[in-house]
């Protein structure tokens, strides 16, 4: 176990056990950062837009980040992202960008947030499930993205249950870690 010292104020010296810290990965190749807890592990990723995975062990949190170029000129995407993000959102927005990869997705808590520079980025919870007729998992997710110059990025955290209600039950503990990692997602600036 680790400890650290601290100098009293009276000249003594106190014994703790050290806080487990966080870790910040900032991957300058594709331009983003994310800080999650220091015990978690890192996997390799696949396919070409996945650029980080991370995993909270037992506790079955697991975290993604994507990365990929976005074009503003074609035909389904919006000339201004910044006005789209900020102004132009909505719940179909969700469920074009992100839902369209589930067979169901609903979204809720939408809500409109901020890197440190100021720039939007949208955040949600997503309730989804994978598969189809009777056989498929459940599973709950917190969402960032935004869409920013030439490249877009977003973040899930999340985790599946063989059943909605299994699905919420793990949920409850781990919402106040889900949030804090995805609310360190950074996007940087071009």
């Amino acid at each position: 176990m680790r400890a650290f010292v601290l100098a009293g104020a009276a000249g003594y010296l106190i014994c703790a056990p050290a806080l487990s810290a966080d870790k910040t990965v900032h991957d300058k190749e594709h331009g983003f950062s994310l800080t999650y807890p220091e015990e978690w592990t890192s996997e390799t990723t696949s396919g070409d837009t996945m650029r980080l995975k991370v995993k909270s062990g037992e506790k079955g949190l697991t975290c993604r980040v994507s990365e990929n170029l976005y074009d503003p000129t074609a035909p389904d995407n919006p000339p201004d992202p910044r006005v789209f993000v900020e102004k132009d959102w909505s719940p179909d927005s969700w469920q074009t960008l992100i839902g369209a990869a589930f067979g169901s997705a609903n979204f809720s808590n939408d809500r409109l947030a901020r890197f440190p520079d100021g720039y939007p980025v949208r955040m949600a919870d997503m309730d989804f499930r994978l598969g189809d007729g009777n056989a498929g998992f459940y599973g709950h997710a917190k969402i960032a993205i935004s869409i920013r110059s030439d490249r877009y990025g977003f973040v899930t955290c999340g985790l599946m249950g063989n059943s909605a209600e299994e699905t919420a039950q793990m949920w409850a503990p781990l919402a106040d870690e889900a949030e804090k990692v995805v609310t360190s997602f950074v996007l940087d600036p071009p």
